[in-house]
């Protein structure tokens, strides 16, 4: 770290562009400590624990008490390993099965790339108003497993869920309520039909070109100019929420069903971009 004693020129602060979306609070998305921890460890694969690690506990964490005990606790559910850099420097890295417990759009491709069957699954529900509770607490799991909705109780995805299906009924005994179909066709629909009444690609495209626009801003910024390392690690943050936005209502469905104007692609293209450009100045 470089200071006046030194002789060391002091960096600007960078005014990086900001990341909005009408409809959704960064707050909403942000995740707790541990989690917050293992993104940046995915970021930039290793965080060397030096006096650097002060401009992380600025902009990701309220102290260092903070870090260090949502590391410590990583390290103890064994989703983060710490090592030493140069026989001197202690560093933390995330280990295979933290990386497992990353959100799935922080590796899309392996979504994007996977075969489909051609199969459809559906799934049909009928749970009584009396029971509203049981209810939205079942269409907020399938949200969460990125089933799309064509009704209010038919939900539709291209991978077979007959394991989780399995796994829902032993928790929750959902088979007394619902049933699980395979289907070649859905309501006679074509594929890119389906697609389009069951995701809203329409709010999916707007927030991710939204994410385009601030990483080909910010991307332009790095180039002109050399800011601190301070605001490099505001900069990730930032990213790291921003590209969270842009992907977590992404049902990431297999390339052949991906809609004609859909960005996934390019938004984890210019995210990767964003913070190996960053990782590079850190």
């Amino acid at each position: 770290m470089c200071n006046k004693s030194f002789g060391c020129a002091i960096l600007p602060r960078m005014k990086w562009q900001a990341f909005h979306h009408p409809d959704i609070s960064l707050p909403v998305i942000r995740r707790k400590a541990c989690d917050d921890l293992m993104i940046l460890l995915e970021e930039v694969t290793c965080l060397v624990l030096s006096r650097g690690a002060s401009a992380i506990y600025g902009h990701c964490y309220p102290n260092p008490r903070a870090f260090n005990a949502a590391a410590t606790r990583l390290q103890k559910r064994g989703f983060v390993a710490q090592g030493k850099t140069d026989g001197a420097l202690p560093s933390l890295t995330l280990t295979p099965e933290g990386k497992q417990r990353l959100p799935p759009y922080f590796h899309p491709h392996d979504h994007w790339n996977r075969r489909w069957n051609k199969w459809w699954y559906v799934l049909m529900f009928d749970v009584p108003e009396r029971e509203r509770p049981y209810r939205d607490t079942l269409r907020r799991f399938l949200k969460k497993m990125r089933l799309g909705c064509l009704q209010k109780s038919v939900w539709v995805t291209p991978w077979d869920i007959r394991p989780e299906y399995a796994d829902m009924d032993t928790a929750a005994s959902v088979d007394s309520i619902a049933f699980l179909f395979e289907a070649r066709t859905v309501l006679g629909y074509g594929n890119q039909s389906v697609v389009r009444e069951a995701w809203d690609f329409n709010q999916i495209n707007q927030i991710q070109e939204l994410y385009i626009h601030f990483a080909n801003k910010n991307l332009s910024l790095l180039e002109t100019a050399t800011p601190a390392e301070s605001s490099l690690v505001q900069l990730l943050r930032m990213d790291s929420l921003a590209y969270a936005q842009a992907m977590s209502i992404d049902p990431l469905l297999p390339r052949e069903l991906h809609p004609k104007e859909y960005a996934g692609p390019q938004v984890a293209e210019l995210h990767h971009e964003l913070i190996g450009r960053i990782a590079e100045r850190l």
